[in-house]
C-alpha cells in the first residue's frame, strides 16, 4: 500500500510554495474509527488533508486546529495537526448524509452547510491565536483559501478532495500553493490558472501519482524544485493517564457517584474513537489520590 506523504517544493524563482500531498490511508483511518457517512467522510478528509498541507511547519509543542461549524446536518468537524506530520479528527454526526449534488458529487457544502472555519493556532508559549471566517462554499479548499487570503494576508490556492463509497475511501490527497515575499503578482493568477486546470486532486491520487509528480503536474511551467518530504499519519496523543485527568476535572461527586456505580465508566476519545474503561474501585483509587492531592 502506497504511504501516506507531503512534498514541499520551491517555484517561481523562490518566490511560490507548493505542498502535495496523498491522504489516502489517514482518511480511511479516520472513516473506520468514526464510521462515518460518505459524505461526511469526504468532509472530514478534506478537513484532515488541509490541516496536513497547513501544519508541515509546525514544531515543538506547536498545534493548529480547525474547526468547522455549519447549519447543516454534520453539525461540525474538528481537526488537529500536530508536529511530525500527524493529524486527527471526528465529526459532529458522523452517519449525517445529504443526496449527491447536481454533478453527481458529494455535496460537502450541503452536510456542513452554512456558517464559519475557525483556525486556532497554539504557539510553544501555549497561548493560543483564534480567528475565524464565514464559510465561502462549506466545500473546505475555497474556505481554507479564503482565510488565508483574509485572515493570514497569504494569497492561496487550497485543492483538497477525497474519493469514496460505500465501500469506503479509494483516494485522498491535497494540493496548496501560496505566494512568498517578493512574489510577482501575476504568479498567482498563474497558481490559479493551473489549480483550474487541474483534474480533481484524488482522481490524481487514484491514478498513482505521487505528491511530487502532482506538483509537476500542477506547477511545471513555474519550475518547481521539491525541498522536503514528511511522512503523514492519523495519530491521536490520547492516553489513560489523561482521561484520568479529565476525569479528576470533573469534581469529587460525579467521582463518588462513580465509584458507587454497579458498572464500569466508560470514557472515549472524540478525536479517535480510543475507548477507556475503569472499574468502580479504580474510580475511587482516582478519587482518593486526587483527595490527597488537593486536586478535588
Amino acid at each position: 500500500m502506497s504511504r501516506d506523504y507531503a512534498a514541499t517544493a520551491i517555484a517561481a524563482g523562490e518566490t511560490a510554495r507548493i505542498v502535495a500531498a496523498r491522504t489516502t490511508n489517514l482518511v480511511r483511518e479516520a472513516q473506520a474509527r468514526h464510521d462515518s457517512s460518505p459524505t461526511v467522510t469526504a468532509a472530514l478528509g478534506r478537513l484532515l488533508t488541509g490541516a496536513s498541507l497547513l501544519g508541515l511547519t509546525l514544531g515543538g509543542r506547536e498545534r493548529l486546529t480547525l474547526q468547522v461549524n455549519g447549519d447543516g446536518p454534520a453539525r461540525f468537524v474538528v481537526v488537529d495537526a500536530l508536529p511530525g506530520g500527524r493529524v486527527r479528527g471526528y465529526p459532529g454526526r458522523a452517519r449525517a448524509e445529504v443526496p449527491l449534488n447536481a454533478k453527481g458529487k458529494f455535496d460537502v457544502g450541503g452536510v456542513i452547510g452554512r456558517g464559519s472555519l475557525h483556525v486556532t493556532r497554539i504557539f510553544n508559549t501555549g497561548l493560543p491565536y483564534t480567528s475565524a471566517v464565514p464559510l465561502q462554499s462549506g466545500e473546505i479548499g475555497d474556505d481554507l483559501a479564503y482565510y488565508l487570503a483574509n485572515s493570514e494576508q497569504v494569497p492561496s490556492v487550497v485543492a483538497v478532495g477525497v474519493l469514496a463509497n460505500p465501500d469506503g475511501v479509494l483516494a485522498a490527497g491535497g494540493i496548496l500553493a501560496q505566494l512568498l515575499p517578493g512574489a510577482d503578482p501575476a504568479t498567482i493568477a498563474a497558481l490559479e490558472s493551473a489549480a483550474a486546470a487541474l483534474p480533481q486532486v484524488s482522481s490524481l491520487v487514484r491514478a498513482g501519482l505521487t505528491p511530487e509528480e502532482m506538483i509537476e503536474r500542477f506547477a511545471a511551467d513555474l519550475h518547481p524544485r521539491v525541498s522536503h518530504i514528511q511522512a503523514l499519519s492519523f495519530s491521536c496523543p490520547c492516553e489513560r493517564s489523561r482521561v484520568v485527568r479529565a476525569l479528576v476535572s470533573l469534581g469529587s461527586d460525579a467521582l463518588r457517584e462513580m465509584a458507587q456505580a454497579e458498572e464500569d465508566t466508560e470514557a472515549t476519545c472524540d478525536f479517535c474513537g480510543q475507548r477507556y474503561y475503569f472499574s468502580p474501585d479504580e474510580i475511587g483509587a482516582i478519587l482518593s489520590d486526587a483527595a490527597a492531592e488537593g486536586t478535588v
